[in-house]
């Protein structure tokens, strides 16, 4: 299983034909004081397995770390069975999670982690600044 696409946005749907709808992409955050609350995160992250993978279960887990990886702020993980193709094709796997009330404690570099099966697939920086009066 690969990982195609991973990205942070203001919202995000899949509709019911498949297709994924993606608004405001963003991987900077300002913020006035801190600690400070970020009110909704929609994390983007579209998968691809081919044919050798369909109907098998696999572990999506994602991580949010703070800057020097000492905490966690997101530990979410869940199974998905990849979908069989037409005809021996690689299938496309749309997965969003919604975050709400993030609490950053300070000015950094954050960082989600896309693991498959225990296995590290991709990163996402998030940087966190103080907004400039």
């Amino acid at each position: 299983m690969d990982l195609t696409v991973l990205l942070a946005a203001d919202y995000a749907n899949v509709t019911g034909d498949h297709k994924l709808n993606v608004m405001g992409i963003f991987n900077v955050i300002n913020a006035r004081a801190f600690p400070a609350r970020h009110p909704q995160i929609h994390l983007v992250a579209k998968l691809s397995a081919g044919p050798a993978e369909y109907g098998k279960t696999r572990k999506i887990m994602v991580k949010f770390l703070n800057e020097d990886a000492t905490q966690e702020l997101v530990n979410w993980s869940g199974d998905i069975i990849v979908p069989t193709g037409v005809g021996g094709r690689k299938v496309e796997i749309n997965q969003i999670l919604q975050l709400r009330d993030l609490i950053f404690q300070s000015a950094g570099t954050y960082q989600f982690s896309i693991l498959v099966d225990d296995d590290e697939k991709g990163t996402l920086p998030i940087f966190v600044q103080q907004q400039q009066q």
